[in-house]
Parts: structure tokens; sequence; C-alpha cells
């Protein structure tokens, strides 16, 4: 343990709120290549596999698209409609709780599919559960930043 994780510096005054932030969720290494961007890393990931079907390359997809799109609001637009910083903090971490809540249905997708040699059959579960999970991380995102963009 270092001295500044024993005796972590005091947070300036104004800026206790940062205390109240969740802790994000700390990616593996595996999705730290090749481009350090978890957000673009995880689709190429899964899309690098060959144990998608078309159904589900078209949800990665749109999870990318809808990934760049909030990133790009966000770049531009969030500082704008969001009413604190500690909202804001929170904000920025809407991406990373979706694409955790993907890794952690796609990792059992992923083994199921190995496990089985590819038979057609054995994952339904696991591919239910990772297709529902694509689902909802697209629609959390978009909704978020639209939730925002009404904001004037």
């Amino acid at each position: 343990m270092t001295d500044t994780e024993a005796n972590p510096m005091p947070l300036p005054d104004g800026w206790e709120w940062l205390d109240e932030v969740p802790s994000g969720w700390s990616p593996p290494a595996e999705l730290r290549v090749p481009t350090g961007v978890v957000r673009v890393d995880l689709p190429i990931m899964m899309l690098s596999s060959s144990a998608l079907g078309n159904d589900l390359i078209d949800l990665v997809g749109q999870l990318l698209s809808e990934s760049a799109r909030f990133s790009m609001w966000f770049g531009s637009e969030a500082k704008r409609r969001v009413s604190s910083p500690n909202q804001l903090a929170v904000l920025s971490l809407t991406t990373n709780e979706q694409l955790h809540r993907v890794y952690e249905a796609w990792v059992p997708y992923i083994n199921a599919c190995e496990e089985s040699g590819g038979k057609v059959g054995r994952i339904d579960s696991e591919e239910r559960s990772l297709r529902q999970a694509l689902l909802d991380a697209i629609s959390n995102i978009a909704k978020t930043r639209e939730r925002f963009d009404r904001i004037e």
C-alpha cells in the first residue's frame, strides 16, 4: 500500500461530492486492446469471434453506434444540459456500466460456445442473455442521452 492509498489527499472545498460518485467498472486487460477504448474493444472482440450469428452481429453494431453517439453527445452537449458536476460524473459512467453488463453476458456465451463445440441449441440460454444484455445496453445508452436532450 502506498502512502497515497493509506492517507488519501483530502478533496478541496466544494469537491466533497466526488466521494459520493460510485466507482466504475474496471475492465479486464483483454478489453484494453487493440485500441484502449473499451466501447470499441468489446465490440471488436465480439465481432472477431466466429460465435455470433447475423442477428447478434447487428446488435453489436448498434451498440457500437449508440456508444459513439453517446460519446459525441457527452463531449459536446452534456455539460450544458446537466445541472451539477456530481450528475455529470455519474453520467460519464453510463456507457461503461452498460458495457460491463454486456461483457458479463458475453463471457458465459463464448464459454458455452466453446464447450458445446458450436452445436446449435446447446447455448440457447446464454444466447438469450447476451441478446437481452445488448438490447438493454443500446436502449439504456440512447434513453440516457435522449432524456438530457429534452432539457433546455
